[in-house]
């Protein structure tokens, strides 16, 4: 048995070298932007993430185009002042493409908190 373990595991790490390098190349964005996300209105609005060095980034939103190139495996664009509505598209594009859909712009709140936090609909006046 143990013999063959450090067979197996060299044949793992073999795959993985020449497999991983092709999910390595995909342009993503942040975590942060996803399928169903809001941006605040009325702001410019940064996008950033990942892909190869020196690739060019597209980010495509609501008549806007904006462009940079990779540094360090990392890109950043910022958008003009965005108009409430949607849904909308955003598709962002390097070697390859991705599409985000059902993105709203309107007003992001933040709220944070413990206990004072917890208010259910219910028991407020208006219910």
């Amino acid at each position: 048995m143990q013999k063959r373990t450090p067979v197996l595991w060299g044949l793992v790490s073999i795959a993985a070298c020449i497999y991983a390098p092709s999910a390595w190349c995909a342009v993503k964005p942040h975590a942060i932007f996803s399928d169903a996300m809001v941006l605040q209105q009325g702001m410019s609005v940064p996008v950033w993430g990942t892909a190869d060095e020196g690739e060019d980034v597209t980010v495509r939103f609501q008549d806007q185009q904006v462009s940079a190139r990779a540094k360090d495996g990392k890109w950043l664009v910022r958008l003009n002042n965005l108009k409430a509505g949607g849904p909308f598209e955003m598709t962002i594009t390097g070697n390859d493409s991705i599409t985000l859909k059902n993105v709203l712009v309107g007003e992001v709140w933040i709220c944070s908190g413990q206990s004072n936090m917890e208010f259910s609909l219910s028991a407020s006046a208006y219910a």
